[in-house]
C-alpha cells in the first residue's frame, strides 16, 4: 500500500472549518435497516446484487445507503431511506444485494483499518467534476479535484460488479494529520446531485446524503 501525502493551500485551517466543509448537511434522518423490510415486499421485487472488487483493502469496511429526495422533503421526513448492513471485504472483494430500486440515489462509504481520528466517514466518489460518464479516474487525477457526486444514479441490472479505489493519504483530521482514505470509482459513472466540495479529492460524510 502506499501512502500519499496531500497537501492543500488551505490545508491550515482549523479542523472545524474542514469538517463543516466536507461534511453533508447535520440534518439527522431515520434509517430503516435492510433486515426491517417486510419479507413478502423483499421476494416480490426484483434484485441486484452489487460487488466491488476492492484492491489492498481487506479487512475494510463498506456500508451502502440510499435516499432519493429534496432537502426539503428530508426535513419533513418525507424521504425514503434505506441503509445496508456493513459489510466487511475479503478476498478483494464486497457483495451487497438489496432492491433494485435501492440502488437509486446509493451512496456507500468506508472504513479502512488504518484510519485515524477523522471526525466523518470517508465516502465514495461515483463522479469527479471536470469527469464525463466512462471517463477513466486515476489516484494523481483524483486528488486534484474539487468536487464530487456521492450519489450514483443507479441500474436496473439483476448482477452489477465495479471495481472500487481506496487509497491511504495523509488528511486533516479532528485535532491533527491523520491517515484518512480517499475512494472513488477508476470509471466515472451515471451519478445524481448534489455535487459536493472535496478536499484534496477525498468525500466525507457525516450524516445520509440525500441524493436528486
Amino acid at each position: 500500500m502506499t501512502i500519499r501525502t496531500t497537501t492543500t493551500a488551505r490545508a491550515a485551517s482549523a479542523a472545524a472549518v474542514l469538517l463543516a466543509t466536507l461534511l453533508a448537511p447535520a440534518t439527522s434522518y431515520a434509517v430503516a435497516p435492510d433486515a426491517a423490510a417486510a419479507p413478502q415486499a423483499r421476494t416480490a421485487e426484483p434484485r441486484t446484487r452489487l460487488t466491488f472488487t476492492v484492491a489492498d483493502c481487506e479487512g475494510c469496511r463498506v456500508q451502502l445507503t440510499s435516499a432519493l429526495g429534496t432537502y426539503a422533503e428530508a426535513d419533513a421526513g418525507l424521504v425514503d431511506i434505506w441503509t445496508s448492513r456493513e459489510r466487511v471485504v475479503e478476498d478483494g472483494s464486497v457483495t451487497f444485494t438489496m432492491a433494485t430500486r435501492r440502488t437509486s440515489g446509493l451512496s456507500a462509504t468506508v472504513v479502512a483499518p488504518w484510519e485515524g481520528f477523522t471526525g466523518y466517514l470517508t465516502t465514495v466518489a461515483w463522479r469527479y467534476n471536470g469527469k464525463r460518464v466512462g471517463d477513466p479516474v486515476t489516484l494523481e487525477e483524483a486528488v486534484t479535484r474539487t468536487k464530487a457526486s456521492a450519489c450514483w444514479e443507479g441500474t436496473r441490472r439483476r448482477e452489477v460488479t465495479l471495481p472500487l479505489v481506496v487509497e491511504k493519504v495523509r488528511v486533516r483530521g479532528v485535532h491533527k494529520m491523520v491517515p484518512g482514505s480517499i475512494a472513488y470509482l477508476p470509471t466515472t459513472q451515471s451519478w445524481l446531485r448534489p455535487v459536493r466540495e472535496v478536499w484534496d479529492g477525498v468525500l466525507g460524510s457525516q450524516d445520509v446524503n440525500i441524493c436528486h
